[in-house]
């Protein structure tokens, strides 16, 4: 089966020792039952891809809808998330109804991450930017705020993009390049070195590197 890409769940951070001894942080991602829902075509969509359903709840808890395409494919669970994933061309050996697990990146180096960042609410400059804070002294009026925002007469406004307080996180992030420490075929578990965006229990998206550089020994 061609690589495309895989719905994980972020389990936690732990660490593991390499053949040097030298102690690795790593994130745990657990691959949970997925199959594929829909085979894209350009015929019919105008590329070629697959849609994969996660995420299984009973299905009295679905919508009309997914449980009535979900009936018509016959795959057997109740699925209440989907992902599309376009491929080059048509993929030999993906059916309807195939499922997929960790065992997809055995032989993978490196994979990009993409997830959604935790959120933090609304958070002053210093905490949302890194901005570095005012004098602690006696008497002063500035400690922890922003500094001045306001321009001279030309051109009398305040330029967009500039880094001030306001809603921090819940974005979508993608963190490219992570190495994939070890796969256990037999938990469907991934682990993969360094942090992924996201909180526990949240699902993240695994692909291969589109940007793979050559890991250091």
């Amino acid at each position: 089966m061609t690589i495309h890409g895989l719905i994980a769940k972020k389990v936690g951070m732990t660490r593991v020792l390499d053949a040097e001894g030298q102690m690795i942080p790593v994130t745990l991602l657990k691959i949970e039952g997925q199959k594929v829902t829909k085979i894209l075509t350009p015929e019919r969509d105008g590329y070629h891809g697959i849609q994969v359903g996660y995420y299984e709840k009973p299905e009295r808890k679905l919508t009309k809808p997914d449980v009535a395409r979900l009936r018509k494919v016959s795959v057997g669970e109740s699925f209440t998330r989907f992902k599309e994933f376009r491929t080059e061309g048509a993929l030999e050996g993906v059916n309807i109804g195939s499922a997929m697990n960790a065992a997809l990146f055995s032989d993978v180096g490196t994979v990009d991450v993409t997830g959604v960042t935790k959120g933090h609410g609304f958070e002053g400059a210093i905490t949302r930017w890194g901005h570095s804070s005012g004098r602690r002294s006696h008497g002063s009026n500035f400690y922890r705020l922003p500094g001045s925002l306001g321009m001279r007469t030309t051109p009398g406004r305040v330029f967009k993009n500039k880094e001030v307080p306001g809603h921090m996180g819940c974005v979508q992030v993608t963190v490219q390049n992570l190495k994939v420490v070890d796969v256990d075929v037999e938990a469907n578990v991934i682990a993969l070195k360094g942090s992924v965006p996201g909180f526990r229990n949240g699902f993240v998206i695994i692909k291969p590197s589109v940007k793979a550089k050559e890991l250091k020994k």
